[in-house]
């Protein structure tokens, strides 16, 4: 180890070369991961297109797709399941949160959970190995305990990275079904009052929002399939409320089963939801309207306010040298 930590102090401080490596190193992670991403989207969009291509066909034509499985594909498959058994045992509760949250996510894949964790580790020891060369490099002087150490909370850093871009996820499509559901319940009141059921209602609304909410749109179509397979309705909108995460759709559930037991007008019932979905999100824009000049006094203070000062005294000050 003494060894290969002159090696690495041998190299000259001043050269670029360092910065260049690590950064070409990034930049090969970084088109990877895109290349792996790209490469997911358009298998799963394969595959979709070839269960619809395969509707009314006979049973013996699905073993060549089965068959034509590549090899690293089952490894990395069974990679992921071996993750996610082995947190499963280690920490059930904590798997069925990060199951919840990466449903809100959009993560629906039965192996999310396990890539979550492979990923968790991998993002950890580059940043361990990206962080350990640099400061064998630049801190020769320093003791190696500390190198390590320093190079492990930059490992752990980025154990937590994953878990952070999956919250802004999750708060990305809040907003998007908070803006999409009071849209949502105006289609439902025009399917009502056209005598739509609540099933083909919820159908036709999940077609028509699509390309505006299409976040929303999916767990709709997940509905319309629950429903189909012979899910109660009640409890199909319990399903959607814990992948959405809104209070509002609680409600909702809540209130088609007291429409469905007292017998009231459905397109009254709707009509009256979304006139107060639509006011609690104004009421929630005006709390965040109101909030903002408190948010803007330390920038004004920190960044705008010594400008000003500057601008109104640095005439003055050069007249009186003059």
């Amino acid at each position: 180890m003494d060894e290969l930590r002159q090696i690495i102090s041998a190299l000259k401080p001043d050269s670029m070369m360092p910065f260049a490596f690590i950064l070409v190193m990034i930049a090969m992670g970084l088109i990877g991961w895109a290349t792996l991403k790209q490469s997911r989207v358009r298998e799963s969009t394969r595959n979709r297109l070839s269960l619809k291509n395969s509707v009314g066909t006979n049973s013996h034509s699905t073993k060549p797709a089965a068959a034509s499985k590549k090899p690293q594909v089952l490894v990395s498959r069974k990679i992921l399941k071996q993750a996610s058994d082995f947190y499963a045992s280690s920490d059930p509760e904590n798997i069925v949160r990060i199951r919840q949250k990466l449903i809100r996510a959009g993560y629906m894949e039965p192996g999310a959970v396990g890539t979550f964790f492979v990923l968790r580790v991998i993002v950890a020891l580059v940043f361990f190995a990206a962080v350990l060369p640099v400061m064998l490099i630049f801190s020769a002087d320093t003791q190696f305990s500390n190198q390590l150490l320093i190079a492990a909370i930059g490992g752990l850093i980025g154990y937590f990275i994953p878990n952070l871009i999956l919250n802004h996820n999750i708060a990305k499509r809040t907003l998007e079904y908070r803006a999409g559901f009071p849209d949502f319940m105006d289609l439902m009141i025009v399917c009502a009052d056209a005598g739509m059921s609540m099933e083909a209602a919820i159908e036709r609304v999940s077609r028509e929002i699509t390309n505006q909410y299409p976040a929303l749109s999916q767990n709709l179509t997940i509905i319309t399939i629950e429903l189909r397979a012979g899910r109660q309705l009640a409890d199909a909108l319990r399903s959607l409320s814990e992948r959405l995460g809104l209070e509002e759709v609680r409600s909702f559930a809540t209130l088609l089963q007291q429409s469905k037991e007292l017998g009231t007008s459905l397109s009254d019932t709707l009509r009256v939801f979304s006139e107060e979905m639509r006011h609690k999100r104004m009421s929630l824009a005006e709390e965040k309207a109101h909030a903002l000049p408190a948010k803007m006094t330390i920038p004004v203070t920190v960044f705008i306010l010594p400008v000003i000062m500057l601008i109104a005294t640095i005439p003055v000050i050069v007249q009186f040298s003059q």
